[in-house]
């Protein structure tokens, strides 16, 4: 993805989190358009943010991953994104698309007040 331009990666990512909210493409035809998790939750491109930190914990549920990211600040974070290579305390960046006050995922049984949703890389590695 790093040949990308911004972007169109940005785009390509935001698709593929729809896809990843929605549980596969047969609830997406079923569904309405307000039924989309990330849709529902995004945020206007000026209220979009980048998140820097550690990753505390993971949590892998199919072909994502929750992550709770721990900020320089101390603060902590859930973050729903892509299957990622981040291990724990792997320093990250998350660029964030979407944020749910409330969510509820189905497949862990679990819920997450707030929970972010966006794009995971590798980050510099900061001070802890």
């Amino acid at each position: 993805m790093r040949h990308l331009p911004r972007m169109r990666r940005t785009l390509l990512i935001l698709s593929m989190l729809s896809l990843l909210a929605l549980g596969g493409a047969g609830w997406v035809q079923t569904r309405s358009p307000g039924d989309n998790p990330l849709s529902r939750h995004a945020l206007a491109p000026s209220d979009q943010m980048r998140l820097t930190g550690f990753v505390e914990e993971r949590l892998p549920a199919g072909s994502y991953l929750y992550l709770r990211v721990r900020a320089p600040d101390g603060s902590r974070h859930w973050v729903a994104t892509l299957s990622t290579a981040a291990s724990r305390e792997s320093a990250v960046q998350v660029q964030v698309f979407a944020r749910a006050d409330d969510f509820h995922s189905r497949r862990l049984g679990r819920d997450f007040s707030p929970l972010l949703f966006g794009s995971v890389q590798a980050a510099p590695s900061a001070s802890r």
